[in-house]
């Protein structure tokens, strides 16, 4: 069944319709049988050997078998399903275990065509749905996404901007499966992200010096501005008259040869709205679209912020160097040392790993149904944690930002343990510490998945994690203190905390 491209205005009728993520990656029907399962791909191409991991669907399928409709996806290091290390993955007939380690796949079940004996394909959607979510499939491989109803469509768009995802799916409750064909019953419906970007230059159109061919963007970077792409101005031709009469000045960083030729470069100062659909793998936006010159009153502050690297806060590496250690607190294990947070995501970042992205996801799906409000409180936190993983590159971030992530983490954690795991965040205004304190993005963030996933989890009975900001006598700091029942509580991370000035 192939859908047809919509708005979310096609749907008028909450009775009749559901809303869901679109996912990027490689659409397969899985046949799955006791022991047995075979992956075919939307041309009929059996993919089954290039995901050898899906098999853990066999385990799961009852006497009489299942298939099932969905997508083959692999998540970048921001957590999000993207085709680039996919296609490493599809290129191959037999991934090595270096390569499935490196590159995890899920697959995402949308849909439910047979069950243990029977043909499903002419229930409705809205029992097929429901019979799919009895069958308790989710897993560290597996993933069943939420489905919301029409009146949840504005949380969904929110979550899915903020997770950085391309689309979404409506889909109308009331029909059957309709294999082969695109019909409207199905909408996939494209979002475009909107934000500010610098106007870093121009270029003049050819054999028309005086007219714009293309504004050409950047964002902050590391090192200062970082050139992300070009967009048509069109028939602007009030901001076209402002953009040519600026100020010249040098280009940001990362320009390609073939731009930097004939580019027109601009002192910083003037600033657009551009839509957009998400990055490239080259960190360019992805086909912007131009929204205008956006008034001086109305900028973002950061897209002219000097960026706080060379101040007091270097760039955060792989896992965090270990930081001068703060004096241990009264009840602290004697020989336990502060150590570093570890990474987040393997050895390359430490950004959203697929079994904390599929566990969230999970969840978030058990509780649509039993209990909505829960449901939408841990889908806004998602979309909050995921945010903060773009940020991971960043030369530092602001303490309170920093601890709005490690919140949001703590909250999705909280609904999987139970009483098994308590929390506690200090408020920087009550500890005396400056919460804009410049951090190493995801530094504390990592440190607190540490000590709940390595240090609380195997433990039967759980543990408490505090994050604890302190002004001893040698500067304001940040630890993260560990108790459970097998040993006295711990400092598991220290680090110091600096302010520079603009963050």
């Amino acid at each position: 069944m192939l859908p047809a491209t919509g708005e979310l205005s096609d749907a008028t009728d909450p009775a009749r319709w559901a809303v869901e993520f679109g996912w990027e990656g490689h659409r397969c029907v899985a046949y799955v049988s006791r022991g047995r399962v075979r992956l075919l791909s939307s041309t009929a191409r059996s993919v089954t050997g290039s995901f050898p991991e899906l098999g853990v669907l066999a385990a799961q399928a009852p006497p009489g078998g299942l298939v099932l409709d969905g997508t083959v996806v692999a998540l970048d290091e921001a957590g999000r399903p993207s085709r680039g290390p996919l296609l490493r993955r599809t290129a191959t007939l037999a991934p090595d275990a270096a390569l499935r380690a490196e590159v995890p796949v899920g697959y995402v079940v949308t849909d439910l065509l047979w069950c243990d004996g029977r043909r499903v394909l002419e229930l409705p959607y809205r029992r097929r749905r429901a019979e799919l979510e009895e069958l308790a499939l989710a897993g560290p491989a597996i993933l069943v996404p939420p489905s919301f109803g029409l009146d949840e469509a504005d949380l969904v768009v929110r979550t899915a901007e903020q997770y950085g995802l391309d689309g979404l799916h409506l889909k109308r409750l009331d029909v059957p499966y309709q294999p082969g064909r695109r019909t409207r019953n199905w909408l996939r419906v494209p979002l475009r992200r909107r934000r500010q970007a610098l106007v870093a230059g121009w270029v003049p159109a050819p054999g028309r010096p005086d007219r714009i061919a293309a504004v050409l963007l950047a964002l902050p970077g590391p090192e200062g501005p970082q050139y992300v792409g070009r967009v048509g101005i069109g028939a602007a031709d009030a901001d076209a008259r402002t953009v040519r009469a600026a100020a010249p000045g040098a280009p940001p960083a990362g320009v390609p040869d073939g731009v930097a030729a004939d580019a027109r470069w601009l002192a910083p100062g003037l600033a657009c709205a551009v839509e957009h659909r998400g990055r490239t793998a080259a960190g360019l936006l992805a086909l912007p679209s131009w929204r205008g010159l956006v008034p001086a009153d109305e900028q973002d502050d950061e897209l002219f912020e000097v960026p706080a690297a060379a101040a007091t806060v270097p760039a955060a590496p792989a896992a965090p160097a270990e930081p001068a250690p703060a004096p241990a607190p009264a009840g602290t294990e004697p020989g336990a040392e502060p150590g570093p947070a570890g990474t987040w995501h393997g050895p390359l970042s430490r950004r959203l790993e697929q079994h904390f992205v599929y566990n969230t996801l999970n969840t978030i799906a058990s509780l649509v149904r039993t209990d909505p409000p829960r449901a939408r409180e841990l889908l806004l936190g998602f979309a909050d944690l995921s945010r903060a993983a773009d940020r991971a590159e960043e030369p530092a971030i602001r303490l309170d930002e920093e601890l709005a992530a490690v919140r949001a983490y703590l909250q999705i954690e909280r609904t999987r343990f139970g009483a098994r795991l308590t929390a506690e965040i200090d408020d920087p205004a009550a500890a005396g510490v400056d919460p804009g304190a410049a951090v190493p993005p995801l530094s504390v963030l990592a440190a607190v998945r540490r000590a709940v996933q390595e240090e609380i989890e195997p433990v039967p009975g759980g543990g408490a994690v505090h994050v604890q900001l302190v002004t001893p006598p040698e500067g304001p700091g940040c630890r993260i203190e560990v108790t459970h029942a097998t040993r006295a509580p711990f400092v598991l991370f220290s680090l110091p905390l600096d302010a520079p000035a603009g963050l």
